[in-house]
């Protein structure tokens, strides 16, 4: 699998963080690994808790919904289930498909949003996680916002990943080549409103590792102004990540004292991040992750094996570390019937210096 560089780079005008070094072409193939988080019951209560409210909230029962860049069509499928009528869904890696699903039809086709797909009849465009792998950006929101204004009842209904948290904690982990745009909320906010769309409202949700967003077609002209921004907090990153990372480094050394290695509880961008930066996977004895797509498989670069919860009742691992926090009850329950011997860390406690 090709690699190439991340060069994050800051813009002077309104704070938007972005790779400098992105290739579309390159970031669609990482983009093919399988990155559904449907197999966790945590993931799966909020991103059925999210339908509900969109469709209860924008009276999308017994309606029809676009979705830009819908994977496989997990998150068409629960909002067929709360009512929607008909579910189109666009991807060019998804897996095509059309099928009857609750009240409702859910479609998947394999193909782009573009120019040709404007005129697509739609009450609500939902486009989850799928903003931070565009890399004209401007340009992809002016097509949505000419979507919109094909008819002013329109709304688009949005998720990002979002990068407060990134920045605040250090989240180094969280920066990868797929993600070449890391927004924030005044910074989603002003893309959409210079690209014509009407922010209704911008919030965080899922303990803040994500960002949701609603709009509609903007009425010009429209007021934009660029956000305010601490410029020195961010030119600051960069050194406060390779701390971050030589404190890892430390840490998982003394973890690592008996030399069997520790257990990451993720395998998938997260874990891929994270030894990018570490350089090397030396104190890292392997992954498990819960969905089953990607068992027995290799994750890029380190080709460190990604195997499923169950294998850690024959590795019985002194430690293992948790990619992401949100998770922390749902594995600690897991962990405890799998290895209970095995002591649970989170990615953030090893800035810490854990014991």
């Amino acid at each position: 699998m090709p690699s190439a560089a991340v060069d994050l780079a800051l813009c002077r005008a309104c704070g938007f963080v972005f790779n400098a070094q992105f290739d579309q072409n390159l970031g669609e193939i990482g983009a093919r690994y399988e990155s559904s988080q449907a197999a966790s019951a945590h993931f799966s209560t909020f991103a059925r808790n999210l339908a509900n409210s969109w469709v209860d909230k924008h009276g999308l029962r017994g309606k029809r919904v676009l979705e830009v860049g819908c994977g496989h069509g997990d998150f068409l499928d629960l909002l067929a289930q709360t009512g929607v009528a008909e579910c189109l869904g666009l991807d060019p890696v998804g897996r095509p498909r059309r099928a009857n699903v609750g009240a409702g039809v859910v479609e998947v086709r394999a193909e782009r949003f573009d120019e040709a797909m404007i005129d697509l009849p739609a009450d609500a465009l939902v486009c989850r996680h799928t903003l931070e792998h565009i890399g004209d950006i401007d340009a992809f929101l002016r097509l949505i916002a000419r979507w919109a204004a094909r008819d002013p009842a329109r709304v688009v209904l949005i998720e990002v990943p979002g990068s407060e948290r990134v920045f605040e904690e250090v989240a180094f982990w969280d920066i990868y080549y797929e993600h070449c745009n890391y927004f924030t909320q005044s910074t989603l906010r002003f893309a959409f409103a210079h690209a014509g769309l009407e922010v209704l409202d911008v919030a965080s949700a899922y303990d803040g590792q994500y960002l949701l967003l609603e709009a509609r077609a903007g009425h010009w002209p429209l007021r934009v102004h660029a956000p305010r921004y601490d410029r020195q907090s961010y030119l600051q990153f960069a050194q406060r990540a390779r701390d971050s990372i030589e404190s890892c480094r430390r840490s998982l050394r003394r973890l690592d004292q008996d030399r069997e290695g520790v257990v990451l509880w993720q395998g998938a961008a997260k874990t891929v991040g994270l030894i990018a930066a570490l350089g090397s996977n030396e104190h890292i004895a392997g992954a498990v992750d819960l969905s089953p797509s990607r068992h027995d498989r290799y994750l890029p670069g380190s080709g460190l094996m990604v195997r499923p919860p169950e294998a850690l009742r024959r590795l019985s691992p002194a430690h293992v570390v948790l990619m992401n926090p949100v998770y922390r009850m749902e594995v600690a329950t897991q962990l405890a019937a799998l290895s209970p011997s095995s002591q649970l860390h989170t990615i953030n406690e090893l800035f810490s210096g854990v014991e």
